[in-house]
């Protein structure tokens, strides 16, 4: 029967077997804490998972399909295993793949005792760690209440009304990372103040403190935001997306500049007017429904 690893990505593949750690490797790279996540039924969500990575990452539709399928099939045959242990660290983007991994197998009766959650530290990622160290992490029985709690947090992440995944991260919970990670996916719903999701302003920011080249404003927001640890094509589909239009905050190029609305907004002398997008189940717009207000500290009904 042996060990499965499941790990979101292929960034221990390697390490593992190096550090000690047997058994069969899969990854479930799915990118769940960005774009539409809201779909009726398995096929009709890899449906527009594979359309939105296909887009955003320049990849074949067909060949997004056959590795979403794959990834999530994989999930069908993990009773094959004695033990399956979860490698999901603190950040945003492990804990939204983390809870719709525990959404799809609460109901798993067979999975009961052989689920384990490793231990991430809340700062470093696992692929950091020497191999001294992934060798020694001694993995944890996933409990029943902490099953249930990622199913809950993956039915908030997904509806149409963030007010439950806002509650949800208030209340302790028994994922150590999740509310921490919940809260940072709801700031970048378009804040009261100017409009701005918390990515995007840090993305300006580092900008407007003299990051001009796609390399240093990587580097200014991974240090600027643990939580979540943004990667070079996610910065690169930001810069799309804030160089667009009339209003567009950033300027077309090669180098990295505010544009003078961009300059505005920053200092909190314009609105930014949010393209469409999806931020989870939510839709995001021009007239979106949900703000996060930092006054409150949480999901507020956006103004008419």
């Amino acid at each position: 029967m042996g060990t499965a690893h499941l790990r979101c990505g292929d960034d221990l593949r390697a390490r593992l077997p190096a550090a000690g750690w047997a058994g069969d490797y899969l990854a479930f790279a799915d990118p769940v804490c960005q774009g539409p996540v809201g779909a009726d039924g398995l096929m009709a969500y890899l449906g527009i998972r594979a359309r939105f990575v296909a887009l955003h990452y320049g990849a074949a539709l067909q060949d997004v399909r056959l590795r979403l399928g794959a990834e999530y099939a994989a999930l069908n045959g993990l009773d094959r295993f004695e033990r399956v242990l979860l490698w999901f660290e603190h950040d945003l983007w492990d804990q939204a793949a983390l809870i719709r991994v525990l959404g799809l197998l609460a109901e798993r009766r067979a999975l009961e005792g052989r689920l384990f959650l490793m231990p991430a530290d809340g700062v470093r990622p696992f692929a950091a760690l020497p191999d001294a160290e992934l060798a020694a992490l001694a993995p944890a029985p996933l409990t029943r209440a902490q099953l249930e709690a990622g199913a809950l947090a993956w039915e908030g992440f997904a509806a149409e009304d963030p007010r439950t995944l806002d509650g949800l991260w208030r209340r302790p919970s028994p994922l150590p990372h999740l509310s921490a990670a919940m809260r940072r996916h709801l700031q970048d719903l378009p804040w009261t103040t100017d409009g701005l999701a918390l990515t995007e302003r840090l993305l300006l920011q580092a900008v407007a403190a003299g990051a001009s080249e796609d390399g240093a404003v990587l580097r200014a927001m991974l240090a600027a935001d643990p939580v979540f640890q943004v990667t070079d094509l996610i910065i690169l589909d930001l810069r799309a997306r804030l160089a667009e239009g009339p209003r567009r905050l950033l300027e077309r190029g090669a180098a990295w500049r505010l544009t003078a609305q961009g300059e505005a907004v920053l200092r909190g002398e314009a609105r930014h007017v949010p393209a469409p997008r999806f931020q989870g189940g939510v839709t995001v717009g021009p007239n979106a429904p949900w703000c996060w207000d930092p006054r409150f500290g949480g999901v507020v009904e956006a103004r008419a």
